[in-house]
């Protein structure tokens, strides 16, 4: 009778398992594995060169100002960086389109505001055809076609003028957009960079290897961008990938692309690490206190998720009402950024003469000008009273607005987590909490009503501030998510990958084609009349050039092939018949 050692022996024997580990780990895989770290790397290097460079300028800036002899001179350095974003803005500008849920059709300049909405938009332009059907535009540029490196470089430089010269808003997004076109850039699609098929030599079978060859790789180094250039920021490299996949696909991360995203900020989260020395958080607090579990606790909770909501509802709208106050009423591009550069200073003089006339902080001009982070961390150090944390929700609040919807090039999600860092403040003054067991719930709700990232919401809170803040994260994601109604700040956000509403109960999605359909036409097929649908484009897998084509209005006698999409519109009850249709078919065959 055999040992349990032999039988084990033979056991790993007969599994094979060092022979057959390249057979599960293929050639495609291994490319993005290492795509996800060489992404990580890059963006780190890019990234934490901006933040370092944005925080020295920003205080070589403020002490300019409060060195100089009247706070005035503030409107100097607001006003010549507003003249040269909008330079910037100007010099070879790249247009991107989106359709918002009422179906009208919006143009964004690629430098200009929010890079978070500009980098979820370019990452639909991936898929070139989908976004042209959705948006209605025959001339749509795909995303190889539109700027990379020069982008990131022109963003790079209008982030560090906008906010180091004073301007109010967060580096987050303007991040996302450079980590986004850093990583389309090195990863572009070999097929439309060139014909590596014609360079049989080694240098020619490591260019075939290094470009992706599919739009879907695209977007996985771009997902994978965004997640790395997170994490630089916010220190959090799991909550930077769940939130690069939760702003991309609402409700339904992609688990294959999230986890290379997640190896990219893991990648650029170590190495931020080890530069500062174990300090990689943007907001850090010197006490770690444990939130209590009382029935007050809670209900104090509870109130602060109700405020927090409420402020985020008014943020949305405002938001609305400055863009039409700049965009629809400044059409020209320089009135508009000095007048937003201006109304951003005017509400820094307002807040610094108020809170020296009352002894209230020496603080004033930091609680609106610049990323605002310092002044986060002073409420997490308990230093900010009730009249200074209003006062700064609401002067930050329209300083960020002007900036932004003027043009200014900075984001949304840091002054979101200062909203609700302010509002917490003030409500731990009249309730006698440490401020931070209830700035970072508020924080998670901030996230959730604004963002709408739930997932990442919690998992910022638990690996920025400890898992003994997972229980009250939880609570504030659920308040958030009844008082928020689904809403985002974000309007290029999707719903789903697949699918997008153009009406009421009408979408259009992709579809890619069964196995039954191949060396067919869509006449053959008699779509219209099994299906009840229209085929309004076809996204042919590869064309005569190697770059997928979309075809649309002539698509019906082309022959089908494997690999193929249709992009079809129609009623959502008769897609959902199709669904179900095609779920039969896939299984015939094993899987699309």
């Amino acid at each position: 009778m055999k040992s349990i050692g032999s039988a084990l022996l033979d056991a790993i024997k007969h599994l094979n398992i060092v022979r057959n580990l390249p057979k599960n780990f293929n050639e495609e895989e291994q490319r993005l594995v290492v795509q996800s770290v060489i992404i990580g790397v890059v963006v780190w290097a890019i990234v934490t060169s901006l933040k370092t460079a944005v925080h020295w300028l920003f205080e070589t800036v403020l002490h300019f100002i409060e060195a100089g002899p009247s706070p005035w001179l503030l409107f100097f350095p607001l006003l010549l960086g507003a003249l040269a974003v909008a330079w910037l803005a100007r010099f070879r500008p790249s247009v991107l389109y989106y359709r918002d849920k009422r179906g009208y059709v919006h143009e964004l300049n690629d430098i200009e505001g929010d890079g978070l909405e500009r980098a979820i938009s370019l990452y639909y332009t991936s898929e070139p055809s989908f976004e042209q059907a959705l948006t209605g535009q025959e001339g749509v540029e795909v995303r190889w076609q539109l700027p990379t490196f020069s982008l990131a470089i022109r963003k790079f430089l209008a982030t560090l003028v906008t906010l180091g010269s004073g301007g109010s808003g967060g580096l987050e997004a303007s991040v996302t957009l450079i980590g986004e076109s850093v990583a389309a850039g090195l990863f572009k699609p070999r097929s439309v960079t060139q014909d590596s098929q014609r360079h049989p030599l080694l240098i020619g079978r490591f260019w075939n290897w290094w470009y992706a060859d599919k739009t879907d790789h695209l977007q996985t180094a771009q997902l994978s961008g965004i997640a790395a250039a997170v994490a630089v920021l916010l220190g959090t490299p799991f909550a930077a990938a769940f939130f690069a996949s939760e702003v991309m696909y609402r409700y339904r991360p992609v688990i294959e692309k999230l986890v290379y995203a997640l190896i990219s900020a893991m990648v650029a989260f170590f190495l931020s690490d080890l530069v500062t020395a174990g300090h990689p958080a943007t907001f850090e607090t010197e006490l770690l206190y444990v939130p209590p579990t009382s029935g007050r606790y809670f209900a104090v909770l509870l109130l602060l998720g109700i405020c927090v909501s409420l402020v985020s509802h008014y943020f949305k709208q405002l938001r609305i009402s400055f863009e039409h106050g700049f965009h629809d009423r400044q059409p020209n591009i320089w009135r508009r950024h000095l007048l937003g550069a201006f109304v951003t200073g005017v509400v820094a003089l307002t807040v610094h003469y108020v809170t020296e006339y009352f002894d209230l902080t020496d603080h004033g001009l930091e609680l609106v000008l610049g990323p605002g982070e310092s002044v986060v961390n002073m409420a997490f150090a308990g230093e900010l009273t009730v009249a200074v944390a209003l006062i700064a929700l609401v002067a930050k609040m329209v300083a960020t607005l002007a900036t932004i919807t003027s043009g200014g090039s900075a984001g949304l999600l840091v002054p979101t987590l200062f909203f609700g860092t302010m509002v917490a403040s003030a409500l731990a003054n009249v309730f006698a909490y440490e401020p931070m067991v209830l700035i970072v719930p508020a924080m998670v709700a901030s996230l959730v009503s604004i963002a709408n990232v739930p997932l990442a919401a919690i998992l910022f809170a638990v690996e920025a501030f400890g898992s003994v803040y997972m229980v009250p994260a939880l609570f504030m994601m659920v308040i958030g998510t009844i008082l928020a109604h689904e809403q985002t700040i974000y309007r290029t956000q999707r719903d789903t990958y697949e699918s997008r509403q153009i009406l009421p109960g009408v979408s259009v999605r992709r579809v890619s084609i069964p196995a039954g359909w191949t060396n067919q036409t869509l006449i053959d097929i008699d779509f219209r009349r099994h299906f009840d649908l229209n085929v309004i484009g076809l996204v042919e897998c590869r064309s005569d050039d190697g770059r997928p084509r979309m075809r649309l209005g002539t698509a019906s006698s082309t022959v089908l092939e494997e690999g193929d999409t249709l992009v079809v519109l129609g009623r959502d009850e008769k897609l959902a018949e199709l669904d179900s249709f095609l779920e039969i078919e896939y299984a015939k065959k094993g899987g699309r």
